[in-house]
């Protein structure tokens, strides 16, 4: 950095002068004996060694790079846009894999009798929300509903046939990142 400031200065100075250092305007309006002072200031900051050369390459480079990134680097609406799709993708497969299911109840014995429960997410109520990060980073928040039912009766076989009651429902909250290219879960 300190480079890199350094070939700023001595660019400026190179280049037009400074007020500072007797340049510019004010040198034209002095007597010809500061202009030897001047020149021996900017003799010595043109003669430096090669690192006011590197950070200037360097600078291109950064100016060069960053138009492409701009480019490819996309506006909160894009990622945010790109959060809720992935949290309906996530919700809509969380649905289908969860267990206990509706296919495939869970059976317990609840005193004298029998409770099949299953897990049911509901895919309507799907909500995200969006928090930056550092680095073009983001956190992101997926929060929807699992709801529990259960289905009482006296024997295992009549429990599964039983019509089924929600019990509760649970929210659930699921953070997700985004790394600057994708969505990371």
């Amino acid at each position: 950095m300190r480079i890199f400031l350094a070939c700023i200065l001595s660019l400026g100075l190179a280049t037009s002068g400074c007020a500072w250092f007797n340049g510019g305007d004010a040198a034209e309006a002095q007597t010809p004996s500061a202009q030897p002072q001047e020149e021996v200031v900017v003799a010595e900051v043109v003669t430096e060694p090669a690192p006011p050369v590197k950070p200037a390459a360097k600078s291109k480079a950064k100016a060069k790079k960053a138009p492409r990134a701009a480019k490819g680097a996309k506006s909160e609406t894009e990622i945010r846009a790109e959060l809720d799709k992935m949290g309906h993708k996530l919700v809509a497969r969380a649905s289908r894999t969860v267990l206990p299911s509706a296919t495939a109840k869970e059976v317990r014995k609840d005193g004298s009798g029998y409770v099949a429960s299953y897990v049911e997410v509901d895919t309507s109520n799907v909500t995200t929300e969006l928090r930056p990060g550092a680095k073009g980073q983001y956190v992101g928040f997926i929060r929807y509903q699992e709801k529990v039912y259960e289905c009482r009766g006296s024997s295992k076989k009549a429990a599964l046939s039983a019509p089924c009651k929600q019990v509760r429902a649970r929210r659930i909250n699921e953070l997700i990142r985004y790394d600057g290219k994708a969505w990371q879960f």
